[in-house]
């Protein structure tokens, strides 16, 4: 789910919520299908589109994003991400 600066942040203040990752958009969309098979509600904040809606485009050319899950996902959430990573790292 995309959302924007102003909602984030009543999010945060309401519900509590952390950032588990930051970097590229095609990083935080893999990291959201995970999350997503995992039955843990994210956040995905793309900085890029955020720039595009508001009428001017700003960003890296990454374009870089940050994932978010709510407190109580947050100890599951970094375990699939060290998951993940361990993988990868086996990987090359």
């Amino acid at each position: 789910m995309y959302i924007f600066a102003a909602t984030l942040k009543t999010i945060i203040m309401e519900n509590e919520i952390k950032r588990v990752y930051s970097g590229s958009v095609v990083n935080a969309e893999y990291i959201g299908s995970v999350l997503a098979e995992n039955d843990i509600q994210f956040l995905i904040r793309n900085f890029q589109e955020e720039s595009l809606v508001a009428g001017w485009a700003a960003g890296t050319i990454k374009g870089d994003a940050s994932v978010y899950v709510f407190n109580k996902d947050y100890d599951r959430a970094m375990l699939l991400l060290d998951e993940i990573n361990a993988a990868e790292m086996e990987g090359e």
